[in-house]
């Protein structure tokens, strides 16, 4: 038998006999993967590393709504592409399930954040690399401590944020649990050490000084998009990743896709000019990949309604799918390059 025949996907967009086009396809899935339950085995009995769940939730937003239309948008932006990377000689096809989206009431976010953070421990605990895709900011919260929770005082967690804003409100306007308090929140767990933690890409006048004093005060090490830039990516690269993975036991990862230039992701709820990149933002993914391991991908702020061209989104699916190949090829997971398809031939 031809072992290329296992990997029809790889050859052709309609990925086989009895596969969808990829253009039709009969389901809508997070790279066209199969979906699992959350509830019962399913997941347990998964061979797949990543889960990914969608987050529907806007109401933790300060700023436009839109952004719970998001995980939906993430999916069919996935459909664009396949399982192959071809820089990396990385398949990704049966690497990640999709657990569907959380059922979230927006008249009870206690109740959403309850839900967020028990599907996150649930995948936690299966041993598997929730890919969470919100919604707004303040998904991060309910997800985070999950992270912290499943750990245990006794290990160290790592934080790193991507985006243009600190979200170091303490309260804003007597709310404590919205996208602005997204890394107050974070900050405050007991086993997150401010030395494993990294906020990249602050800027602007949307950074009140309430804020920035609190990150200070705190010990937040923030890198301003100046930085970033005077130095260069890959030089605060280096650094952050040091902070956040040197010796930690698990590490989380927050993109926040307003890190990007306005006119790079022009479908997100908060754009701020002055940004990366979306090339800058991939070469940060290749950082992140390089170092062989993360815990937790969450991906915020996504605003389909805004979006050109579902742009911003098939820029988000690429980053994830960057991610998760480059870690494949870190564990040596790779294709055998002399794989052809059957009755392959060449002619000059």
């Amino acid at each position: 038998m031809n072992p290329a025949k296992a990997y029809a996907h790889l050859f052709s967009p309609l990925g086989g006999e009895g596969a969808d086009n990829y253009r039709s396809p009969s389901h809508i899935s997070f790279l066209r993967q199969p979906f699992v339950s959350l509830e019962g085995d399913d997941l347990a009995k998964s061979d797949a590393p990543y889960v990914f769940i969608g987050v529907p939730f806007s109401e933790g937003s300060v700023g436009r709504s839109g952004s719970e239309e998001a995980p939906l948008a993430f999916r069919v932006g996935s459909l664009d592409y396949f399982s192959f990377w071809f820089e990396f000689m990385v398949d990704l096809h049966n690497t990640v399930v999709d657990a569907g989206d959380i059922p979230l009431p927006r008249a009870d976010p206690k109740l959403a954040r309850e839900r967020i953070y028990n599907a996150v421990r649930k995948v936690l605990a299966a041993g598997k690399i929730p890919i969470i895709c919100g919604g707004d900011r303040s998904i991060s919260i309910p997800a985070a401590k999950a992270l912290s929770d499943h750990l245990g005082v006794s290990k160290k967690m790592g934080y790193m944020h991507l985006g243009a804003h600190l979200d170091m409100a303490d309260n804003w306007t007597g709310e404590t649990h919205l996208s602005t308090n997204a890394m107050a929140r974070i900050t405050e767990l007991r086993n997150l050490d401010m030395a494993n933690c990294a906020h990249i890409g602050a800027r602007n006048s949307s950074n009140l000084k309430d804020h920035v004093d609190l990150a200070k005060h705190r010990g937040l090490r923030f890198y301003p998009m100046y930085e970033a830039l005077d130095r260069g990516i890959d030089d605060v690269m280096d650094d952050a990743v040091a902070r956040v993975w040197g010796g930690t036991d698990a590490q989380y990862l927050s993109l926040n896709l307003n890190i990007l230039d306005s006119s790079a992701a022009p479908g997100v709820t908060a754009t701020e000019t002055g940004g990366l990149e979306s090339r800058e933002l991939m070469r940060i993914a290749k950082k992140i990949s390089d170092c062989g391991h993360i815990s937790v991908i969450d991906v915020t702020e996504l605003c389909p309604m805004t979006d050109v061209a579902g742009s911003t989104s098939r820029t988000a699916v690429t980053i994830v799918q960057q991610i998760m190949a480059g870690i494949q090829k870190v564990h040596g997971k790779t294709l055998d390059e002399s794989l052809r398809r059957s009755g392959w031939r060449y002619d000059d």
